[in-house]
């Protein structure tokens, strides 16, 4: 696959990524109950469809991020090769939590729905919380190093990789509320894959 092929693909990978990001930026405030309990939440009729997709999209970003890397990598420096770390280690630690939260949490309602609860016995055991925070946490900090880090290389247009630098740690669990902070990460993340994907496609990706 010659530099040009794999650039589109990127680019193509990034605007799929952008509609599943712009869809999930809407879909849990507006169908999911932001004034209950996760419970009353995974027992929505909406949880499967809108999990799922939380699911898929997970997926597709750490794609995204190990593409980007590779694009941007003779410019990154150490700053941001400890960034792509970090944001693929939270990405891939996402995926196992949106996992459970899409196909386990459900079967959990219905049999030991205490254990979904976030006041119950399993989010205040200390290790469990730690590592439920260690995934939130070294996602949001991974997704904020790396996009400095391509603010730095210079690679895409600066306006666009600012976008990515706070849309991206904004997205966090995306099935956790604030929903409406969520929302907000996830249309800016989605306008910058947008004008990076493009850029990719057309061959105009590198500027200063």
């Amino acid at each position: 696959m010659n530099k040009q092929s794999s650039n589109s693909t990127l680019g193509y990978l990034l605007i799929i990524t952008s509609l599943f990001l712009i869809i999930l930026g809407i879909l849990p405030s507006t169908t999911l109950p932001t004034d209950k309990t996760v419970l009353d939440g995974v027992n929505d009729s909406h949880w499967s469809l809108v999990s799922s997709l939380a699911f898929i999209l997970s997926i597709l970003v750490l794609f995204v991020i190990i593409g980007l890397y590779m694009r941007q990598a003779e410019d990154f420096g150490m700053f941001g090769v400890f960034g792509f770390v970090l944001a693929v280690i939270g990405s891939i630690l996402n995926i196992c939590m949106l996992f459970d939260m899409a196909f386990v949490w459900p079967s959990l309602a219905v049999h030991a729905p205490r254990l979904i609860d976030f006041a119950g016995p399993l989010f205040r055991a200390p290790l469990f919380s730690f590592a439920h925070n260690l995934i939130v946490y070294l996602g949001t900090i991974g997704f904020l190093v790396f996009g400095i880090a391509m603010i730095r290389a210079r690679v895409f247009p600066r306006v666009s990789t600012i976008l990515f630098t706070i849309g991206m740690p904004l997205t966090g669990v995306i099935l956790f509320p604030p929903f409406v902070l969520r929302s907000i990460g996830s249309l800016l993340a989605a306008a910058s894959f947008v004008w990076i994907g493009v850029l990719l496609i057309r061959g105009k990706a590198k500027t200063v």
